[in-house]
């Protein structure tokens, strides 16, 4: 039996009212040479039944207990028979001709083991304002690492082969597990970037960043992690590390002002441990010695108040 060239792996959790749009947008494509895993993270809205009624066999639904958006899309990149693995979020939408364009470029450059597109980013349901992006794309390792992470998840077809050397997504980074990934596979293949939008991507407020907390939690073990990994490679090691505690610090702040005071009083004391000086990573830049002195001293302030809450918060 031949198998596809291409495997499209949507992961989806309670997308009902938009996991339509994005099948959709993936079924009118003009390249046909292509099989859709769609992997249900535990949905309780009623996606299974909506998908299968509607689409039948012309995917392959997979439920699983809720495991995050790194689980389901290891799930889709381990069910997949493909020779590229192209990633589609469920709340977002391809333009036509995306994988045709992706496809020809990845058979013409058998170095590139990571393409990705330009998108338009907007809000949900409203289209005045269209952001075009990633405005820079990383060409290699070096700039994806001491960069952003201007590779958008839902414009990359991933060579398979490239999984099998660098590993899958890591299900411990609530956020930044594919800035994670796309770091591992740039270590040995190259990456690109088709010059053209070919992807929508709409913000609405159900989606994981914006959740602070996980947002805060990821970032900090995201940047923890890239520092024991690369940190020879990192030119300045210091201010990285800080960064990371700085997003350790916005968890315990977050803790706090969300009555976690236990959780708090250990983030913040982990955080002051490593870095004593983390209050100033917020005031770099400001030339006014006043300012520099209160950042300093906020994180020792939000240590004490969660320290003086949590007797009530154990009590209780």
């Amino acid at each position: 039996m031949r198998m596809p060239l291409v495997t499209v792996v949507i992961p989806t959790f309670n997308r009902r009212h938009l996991i339509e749009e994005a099948l959709d947008s993936v079924f009118a494509q003009s390249f046909t040479d292509y099989e859709v895993v769609l992997v249900d993270d535990g949905s309780t809205d009623g996606t299974e039944t909506l998908v299968k009624k509607k689409y039948g066999e012309r995917l392959r639904y997979i439920r699983q207990e809720n495991q995050g958006i790194s689980g389901a899309r290891n799930t889709g990149i381990a069910n997949a028979s493909g020779k590229y693995v192209a990633f589609l979020d469920s709340d977002d939408k391809w333009l036509p001709q995306k994988l045709a364009r992706q496809v020809a470029y990845m058979e013409a450059h058998p170095e590139i083991g990571l393409l990705s597109t330009k998108l338009a980013r907007y809000e949900l349901g409203d289209k005045s304002e269209v952001e075009i992006c990633p405005v820079d794309f990383p060409k290699d390792f070096q700039m994806l690492l001491t960069g952003n992470n201007n590779v958008p998840t839902t414009t990359t077809m991933v060579r398979k082969e490239c999984f099998e050397k660098s590993g899958i997504f890591d299900r411990s980074l609530p956020v930044a597990e594919d800035w994670d990934l796309w770091l591992r596979i740039a270590e040995h293949y190259g990456l690109a970037c088709v010059d053209e939008v070919l992807a929508e991507h709409r913000d609405h407020s159900q989606k994981t960043t914006q959740n602070l907390a996980k947002t805060y939690e990821g970032y900090w073990r995201f940047y923890t992690k890239t520092a024991e990994l690369y940190g020879g490679r990192i030119p300045n090691l210091a201010e990285y590390n800080r960064r990371a505690q700085s997003f350790r610090y916005l968890l315990g702040v977050h803790c706090l002002r969300g009555g976690d005071p236990v959780r708090a009083f250990a983030h913040i004391g982990c955080t002051l441990a490593k870095d004593p000086g983390v209050g100033l990573y917020f005031s770099r830049g400001c030339t006014n010695p006043v300012k520099h002195l209160i950042a300093f001293l906020k994180p020792y302030g939000a240590y004490a108040a969660a320290f003086l809450r949590v007797p009530f918060a154990k009590a209780g």
